[in-house]
């Protein structure tokens, strides 16, 4: 049996959403959002496998993330997925694997692939004291956040959350989507499938969205103005909009 994770929920409603937190996150990755969970809406958001207090998961793969996913949240009835950025592959997999309990995937400046330079810290010795240096230094993440200065707006920083995570798993993570087979594995989600990126954000995100959309038969793509790789905390009313659309 999977062991369950821990979960975070805001409000009561009869409508049921379950947000996915991406690499280096956490379920405070939504919390710009809380404000504006209407009354019909109760959100639910999981800290995955070895992050907050979850436990590590037996094998770091995908499925096995997705069936702890599972056996944490409320999938009495069909579910709304919103997965920000990497979660948003765990959301296609969770839908994969309960088909008859997802109704719907909201994908978050989504990575369909894991670009070129994120390799680098999966290379043996030196890739884990690249990535130590880059995300487990508070000096690193400082001059990370300053270089991608343009993938963001003003007041956002791209690497804060990395100062609460646990880096043995972070790393452990980024090396399973690394591994992942990609966007093909969800050629046959039945589903509506929303991609929300930032206008500014990340070239490969904006590749992976038409990546999806060319793979999986129902995306729809929607591009918010001015804003970065965050754009739950950049442009939290537009997102909101789209994701609880008219619950």
């Amino acid at each position: 049996m999977s062991t369950p994770l821990e979960v975070k929920t805001w409000g009561e409603g009869r409508s049921n959403y379950v947000a996915i937190h991406g690499w280096g996150g956490s379920h405070d990755t939504f919390l710009p959002l809380v404000p504006m969970i209407p009354t019909a809406v109760r959100l639910e958001a999981p800290d995955l496998p070895g992050y907050g207090r979850s436990a590590l998961p037996e094998r770091w793969q995908t499925e096995e993330v997705a069936e702890m996913l599972a056996a944490s949240v409320t999938l009495d009835e069909p579910v709304t997925l919103i997965g920000n950025c990497t979660g948003g592959v765990i959301g296609a997999e969770l839908a994969k694997l309960r088909p008859k309990r997802v109704k719907r995937l909201v994908m978050i400046d989504p990575f369909a692939y894991v670009p070129w330079y994120f390799s680098i810290f999966l290379k043996g010795t030196f890739g884990k004291m690249a990535y130590k240096t880059t995300f487990a230094s508070p000096i690193g993440r400082f001059f990370t956040n300053q270089a991608l200065r343009g993938k963001r707006t003003g007041d956002s920083d791209l690497t804060a959350s990395f100062e609460r995570v646990d880096h043995g798993a972070v790393h452990s993570f980024l090396r399973m989507m690394y591994e992942h087979e990609g966007p093909a594995r969800y050629v046959d989600l039945d589903i509506p499938v929303d991609v929300i990126i930032g206008e500014k954000t990340f070239s490969a995100v904006r590749k992976s969205s038409r990546i999806l959309q060319e793979t999986l038969p129902n995306v729809h793509i929607h591009t918010l103005a001015g804003a970065g790789h965050l754009p739950i905390e950049e442009q939290s009313e537009a997102v909101a909009k789209l994701v609880f659309g008219n619950d």
